[in-house]
């Protein structure tokens, strides 16, 4: 993984462990967008684009709290080299 999307992965895995895929499907895929918007417009980006996708908008930060909760750890991507 390159240091770009290194950093997209651990900036909005804090949020949830699932949430970097939603950012990256809101952004199209584009890393770098996302990477430059601020937490509050990446979330009002995310929702729209649930929204605009007929999925129910999502709270990400209840989801990511809940997740802690169970234990889902917030994996480091450095440290194994794979996403997989």
């Amino acid at each position: 993984m390159d240091e770009r999307a290194w950093r997209f992965s651990e900036r909005f895995r804090q949020v949830s462990n699932r949430y970097p895929l939603r950012v990256a499907e809101a952004y199209d895929h584009h890393l770098d967008p996302a990477l430059a918007d601020s937490d509050e417009q990446v979330a009002a980006t995310v929702a729209a684009w649930e929204r605009r996708n007929g999925i129910p908008v999502r709270d990400w930060h209840a989801i990511g709290a809940e997740e802690r909760r169970h234990g889902v750890p917030v994996r480091d991507w450095r440290a194994t080299g794979s996403e997989t």
